[in-house]
This record gives C-alpha cells, sequence and structure tokens, in this order.
C-alpha cells in the first residue's frame, strides 16, 4: 500500500522537482545580479570616497595652517597689547604733567619705547607692513606708527601721524567699547582716505582699556594678505589645485609647478571670479564636496578659535580629477557573469537531487501536524479549568468538557449562543463594554486577568468562578479565548478565615472591657482595703502590738502590690493594639531624659558608650523598654556598688542596645521564665515587683519586629541585647495580646 501510495505522488514529486528548480536558478540569478550592481555602485563609491578623504584631508591640513596664521597674528596683537610701553602711555596720559607717576618717563619716552618694539616685531614678521597705537581720545589718532616695506622698517613722524576715526575697520570698536580682538575686510591699504598703492590688507584690531575698563584705543597690526596666505606653501600634486577664498570672492590659486601665484582681489579691474568657488556658494558657511565638470572639489572652512564674529570668512579650496573606473567595472562584470553560472548549475543539482526527499517530508509534516491537533484536542478536553473559545461577536465558539460540568451545558447546547447566556445581567452588560474596549488594534491583548465574577449555571444558581480573558487575532479574525476556574471551595474557605477574624476582632474587643473592668472594678476595693487599713492603724496605735502592726503593714502593702499587678496587666494588653507616638528624639536627649526617669541607688553609676550623638531615636517605646532594662539592672543588684553599662551600635536597618551589668547574674534554666508574666526569681518581699516588666518588654520588642537577647552563665554579670528597627511608615498593626 506503501508503494502504491509513491507511485501515486510521483507525478507531483516530479512537478514540485521541477519548480524548486526554476525558483532557485532564478533566485541565484536575481541575487547575483543585485549583488554585482551592488559591488560596481560600492567599487565606484569606495574610488570616489577615497578622492573625496585625500582632498578633505589636504584642504583640511592647509585650512588649519592658515588658521594658525591668523591665530599667530591675534596672538601678536594680545602680546603687544600687553607690553609695558602701552600701560605707561596711559600712565603719561593720565598724568597732569604728562609724566609717568611710576618711573617719571614722559609720553615721549614711552612711545619711543613702543616704536622700538613694534620695529622688532616688523622685522620678526614679513608679512606684517604696519603695526600702529590709536588713541581714542584724539579723534583715533594714530599715536604710534611704524611701517615695513620693502624690506625696511620705518617709524612714522609724529608730523605724518593721521586721525583714522572714519575707517570702516574701527566702526564696530566704536560702537562696542568692550568688543574683542577682531580681524577687518580685506581692502587695500588706504592712506588719508585714498588707496595708496600698497598691497591687499588685512587688519587685527586689538582694543585697549584703562585700568577702569574704559576704552583707551586699539593696537592695529597690517598684514600683506597675499604675503600671508604664501607664508604656508601647499604641496600641489599632480591634477590637482589648492585655493585659498574669502567670503568677498577673494582667492589665491595654487598650481602644480607655479612658483609665485597671484592674489586675485575683487576690486581688481581684471578681477574674474573663481567659477569652483561659485559651485559651492559664496557664503563658505560649512564643509562641503562639489562635481565640477570631471573634477571634484572639496571646501573646508578656516576653523578660528576666537568667538567674535569675522567681517570675512576664510576656506581652502582643493581639486582632483575623478578616478576612471571603467576597466574595474567591466573586470566585476565579466566576474559576476561567471560566479551566476556556476551557482545557477550549483543550485539546479542541488535541488534535483534534494527535491526527491522534499515530499516524503511533507507527508511526514501532514502526520506530525495531525498528531499535534490530536495532542492540543486532548489537551483542551482534559485541561483542569474550564475554557471557552468565543467569536470577535461575543458568540460562544466551543467549550472544554471542564467547563461543561461547570456549567451543566454540553458544548453543542452553547454553540452559536452568545456568551451572555452564562451571565447575570448585571455582568453582561459590563461585559459588553469590557468587549468594545478590545476592538481597538490588532494585536493581542489581556482584556482581564483573574477576575473574580459570579457565573449562571443552567440550574440558574449562581457560580463564582474566576476568568482571564485574552484577545488575539487568527486569520484576520478576532478571538477570545476564556480561562474559567470555579472558586466555590476557595470562597468557602476565604468565609471560613474571615468568620475567624470577626471572632477574633471581638475576642479582642472582648480582651480589652475585661482589663478595663479588671483595672477598675477591682481597683476600687483595693483601695478601700488600703483605707481601711490605713484607718484602723492610726485609731487604734495606743493599742497596737508589733505583730498586729506588723500584719496591718503587711495588707497595706499587698493591696498596694496588687494595684500595681492590675496596671501592669492593664498596660501588658494594650501592648500592640493601641498607636503608638511617632515622636523622635536625637540620641543625646534620649540620654538625658533617660538619666532623668532613672532613680540610680548611691554606689551605683550608669556609663553610657556607642555613637548617641549621631542618631535620632524613637521616644516611645524604646525610651520604656531601655528603663525598665537598666532599672532592673540596678534594682535586682546584689551589691552596694556596681556598674551597668548602656551601649549602641547604629545597624543598615536598625539600632543594637545592649543593658549589661555586673550583678549577680541569671542561671541559664531561668532565661526564658524572666519573660513571663509575674515571674521573678526573688521574692516580693525582698525586691518589690509585679513581675511584668520583662514581659511587657518583650512584647514591644516583637510588636516592632525586633529582637532580645538574655546572655548570663548565671554567675556574675547579665547582658540583655536589643535589636530595635529602624521605624518604616507603615499602617499600625493590630497584634492579638
Amino acid at each position: 500500500m506503501r508503494n502504491a501510495r509513491q507511485t501515486k505522488t510521483q507525478p507531483s514529486a516530479e512537478r514540485l522537482t521541477q519548480r524548486l528548480t526554476l525558483l532557485a536558478v532564478g533566485m541565484v540569478i536575481a541575487v547575483s545580479a543585485l549583488y554585482g550592481a551592488y559591488h560596481v555602485l560600492t567599487t565606484r563609491a569606495d574610488a570616489l570616497r577615497a578622492e573625496e578623504r585625500e582632498l578633505a584631508q589636504r584642504a583640511q591640513f592647509y585650512a588649519e595652517q592658515i588658521s594658525g596664521v591668523f591665530e599667530a597674528m591675534e596672538t601678536d596683537g594680545t602680546i603687544l597689547a600687553n607690553y609695558p610701553p602701552i600701560r605707561g602711555i596711559e600712565r603719561s596720559l593720565a598724568a597732569p604733567d604728562g609724566i609717568d607717576p611710576e618711573d617719571a618717563s614722559t609720553l615721549t619716552q614711552w612711545e619711543n619705547r613702543l616704536a622700538t618694539l613694534f620695529s622688532n616685531k616688523l622685522e620678526a614678521r614679513p608679512h606684517y607692513v604696519q603695526l600702529r597705537l590709536i588713541l581714542a581720545a584724539d579723534g583715533w589718532r594714530e599715536a604710534v606708527r611704524v611701517d615695513g616695506r620693502n624690506g625696511k622698517v620705518t617709524r612714522v613722524p609724529d608730523s605724518e601721524l593721521q586721525r583714522k576715526g572714519g575707517e570702516p575697520y574701527l566702526a564696530r570698536l566704536k560702537t562696542d567699547a568692550g568688543s574683542a580682538p577682531y580681524f577687518s575686510r580685506v581692502t587695500y591699504n588706504r592712506e588719508r582716505g585714498k588707496r595708496d598703492g600698497g598691497p591687499v590688507t588685512i587688519r587685527l584690531i586689538h582694543p585697549l582699556h584703562d585700568a577702569e575698563g574704559r576704552l583707551l584705543g586699539a593696537i592695529v597690526i597690517n598684514a600683506d594678505y597675499e604675503e600671508l596666505l604664501k607664508s604656508v606653501r601647499p604641496e600641489v600634486l599632480p591634477d590637482q589645485k589648492i585655493a585659498v577664498v574669502n567670503s568677498e570672492g577673494d582667492y589665491l590659486l595654487y598650481e602644480l609647478g607655479q612658483r609665485n601665484p597671484r592674489l586675485f582681489h575683487h576690486t581688481d579691474p581684471d578681477y574674474v571670479p573663481l567659477p569652483h568657488a561659485e559651485a559651492l556658494g559664496s557664503e563658505l558657511g560649512r564643509n562641503g564636496f562639489a562635481q565640477i565638470d570631471d573634477k571634484t572639489a572639496y571646501l573646508h572652512v578656516v576653523p578660528f578659535a576666537s568667538h567674535q564674529p569675522l567681517s570675512v570668512q576664510f576656506g581652502v579650496l582643493t581639486f582632483g580629477t575623478s578616478t576612471p573606473i571603467t576597466g574595474a567595472i567591466a573586470g566585476l562584470v565579466i566576474r559576476h557573469t561567471l560566479m551566476t553560472v556556476l551557482l545557477s548549475l550549483f543550485a539546479g543539482a542541488v535541488t534535483q537531487f534534494l527535491a526527491a526527499e522534499l515530499s516524503q517530508r511533507f507527508e511526514d509534516l501532514s502526520a506530525e501536524v495531525a498528531k499535534s491537533h490530536e495532542r492540543l484536542e486532548w489537551t483542551v478536553r482534559n485541561v483542569a479549568d474550564g475554557l471557552i473559545t468565543i467569536s470577535g461577536d461575543g458568540h460562544i465558539e466551543d467549550i472544554n468538557p471542564e467547563a461543561e460540568k461547570m456549567f451543566g451545558y454540553s458544548a453543542q447546547e452553547l454553540k452559536g449562543q452568545p456568551l451572555t447566556v452564562l451571565m447575570f445581567e448585571d455582568i453582561a452588560a459590563r461585559h459588553q463594554s469590557h468587549v468594545a474596549a478590545s476592538r481597538v488594534g490588532s494585536t493581542g491583548v489581556r482584556m482581564a486577568g483573574n477576575r473574580e465574577i459570579h457565573g449562571r449555571h443552567k440550574s440558574g444558581r449562581s457560580l463564582p468562578i474566576e476568568i482571564s480573558v485574552s484577545r488575539a487575532e487568527l486569520d484576520g479574525e478576532i478571538k477570545f479565548i476564556g480561562l474559567v476556574r470555579d472558586i466555590s471551595v476557595r470562597r468557602a474557605a476565604e468565609d471560613r478565615v474571615n468568620a475567624l477574624v470577626e471572632a477574633l476582632r471581638r475576642s479582642n474587643e472582648e480582651l480589652d472591657q475585661f482589663a478595663y473592668v479588671a483595672s477598675h472594678d477591682l481597683k476600687a476595693p483595693l483601695r478601700v482595703i488600703q483605707n481601711a487599713a490605713g484607718w484602723l492603724a492610726d485609731d487604734l496605735e495606743p493599742h497596737l502590738t508589733e505583730d498586729t502592726r506588723e500584719s496591718l503593714e503587711l495588707l497595706q502593702s499587698r493591696a498596694l502590690r496588687m494595684e500595681g499587678l492590675l496596671n501592669d496587666l492593664l498596660e501588658h494588653s494594650r501592648i500592640g493594639r493601641t498607636a503608638q507616638s511617632k515622636e523622635t528624639v536625637p540620641g543625646h536627649v534620649f540620654i538625658e531624659e533617660l538619666r532623668g526617669l532613672l532613680l540610680i541607688p548611691e554606689g551605683m553609676r550608669l556609663e553610657v558608650e556607642g555613637p548617641w550623638d549621631g542618631v535620632t531615636l524613637p521616644r516611645m517605646p524604646l525610651q520604656l523598654v531601655v528603663t525598665n532594662l537598666v532599672s532592673n539592672a540596678f534594682k535586682h543588684h546584689d551589691r552596694s556598688e556596681g556598674t551597668v553599662r548602656l551601649t549602641m551600635v547604629p545597624r543598615p536597618s536598625a539600632w543594637e542596645i545592649t543593658v549589661e551589668d555586673d550583678g549577680p547574674g541569671i542561671a541559664p534554666e531561668f532565661h526564658e521564665n524572666v519573660f513571663q508574666i509575674f515571674q521573678t526569681l526573688r521574692p516580693r518581699d525582698e525586691v518589690e515587683g509585679s513581675g511584668m516588666g520583662l514581659a511587657m518588654v518583650r512584647k514591644h520588642v516583637e510588636v516592632v519586629g525586633g529582637e532580645i537577647e538574655l546572655q548570663s552563665d548565671g554567675t556574675r554579670g547579665t547582658l540583655f541585647r536589643l535589636i530595635w528597627p529602624h521605624p518604616i511608615d507603615t499602617h499600625d498593626r493590630e497584634i492579638a495580646a
């Protein structure tokens, strides 16, 4: 039968093999073509990027060199402005007699010294053509001027010094006295308002201020713009050109083999704009590339460290010829064509080999899918909770056997019925709003997570259930899946727990009432006994013997002891069930108040150790607990002299407090007894006490979640270690006393 099935499916396997072979070959051709195109494009792009990278690097290098020249010029201005003659001239001008009060130099002497410094600077900087000190007080008149042209440095006589108040390069300084050093526009030099035949000039204007911040004038450095740019001599490669341009169109062009490049200024009669600069824009606002004819051009803006806005911007243009890549592309096309043919043959052969097995694999997969469906159906049938599948419009599609058992309906009865048939009217109304809200979006969403409601059984009775509903999209249709759990047993257990809690609450109330009655109703007869014993002692004083007087005193002390027991019993019953004060105090205040509460017997002393000053502690009930432990140590001491040591060690979440004495100690077999109600180790006739102190201490510690430990070998000394947690903001807890 298996051979017959294989024979029957053979034609289908052949068709599948043919289709897969064609698909594989087509995919190989398509992928190879795409990869070849991508490879060609990336190869061309890599070549262009390599050329652009070289152009950008060279442009950046020369731009930074030019920037260094401008920065050196700005540095020279700062150095000149801080030369001593500048301050000497300032002081001489301010003096009534024109003599510097600090070293008795005259204004002329200081000007001569400054002129000497100007001359030295011009000799060191061949591209500087003029250094000047211009004072604002006399219509911006030149005070000191030294020219450097044709290799000669000359100081201009005072009679030839000019007023420069109308020059454009001083306009910014005149309107903004606090201006920082700045560069002027690139212009031809002017003397007395006219071009003097000198070079194209760029000026650095460095403002000068007196000691009080008023504008005194400026140091002005005139530089030959062409020589300034030529001082940076770039190395021009074959098929490349380098140009230094500015935003006004001026440019200096370097070409291979050119020894003395010429500067083209935009005001020259024979000026021809540089077309490459125009292609990139005249604003020079940012770095960038441009393709001009067969050349690639890159512009790099000359960076300036100064934060002052420049009158003109500068940049470096580098040009190169695009690298021919036709041969490389042809080689790539041939290689990819051969690769495509080989891959196509290989793909066809592999597909033929694998297709023979594919048909059987599909059959095996179909069988596995069928088994998977069977397993899923078995799981749904045997899941412990009810499972309901619902259509997008709220109708039941299917339920599992557990849901049938839970609601009393069969799956056939509920199929196609609205889901609300399993709900009471109030739940059904809320259900519709949940369904409407769930229709937003196309992704799966959980509508309800373990929500407890009451379902309706087929018989009409209420059924407490817990539901979890999820929404999903299957084949474009909205589906809902409800997981239902019968919580009748859990609800019954919760009702029993609630009944026990209510009974415990009533028990606590009755205990409070009993404690109140015991405290008030039993105290009255005790006070009568005390008063009557006192009256008898007064009335019968002449007739009392030692025995009768002792009996009356014993009666009074026993009544007083009984009243103390009742008070302590009432206080013990209230611990943990009444709100405690949240007041806190600094550690040193806590210790001061503790000493005020203690009655330290003569011969005894209290030693306090630890960083009490650095902590803040809750006042109550910690103060009550520590007072009880320390006073017990004094009360039960068996010697006339002794020491009680109180120590505190801070922990991350608690305070560790120890109370250690050198008294008689407590035998290990009594360590637990001392914390019990009404328990004392010594007769009350020897040490008066109710036996409730340590019981109340332990209860206070347990209420706050702390720990208390007793250490003693019973021969000498006792240590109580108390771990008191830091307070947290929680609701007061009710603890059954």
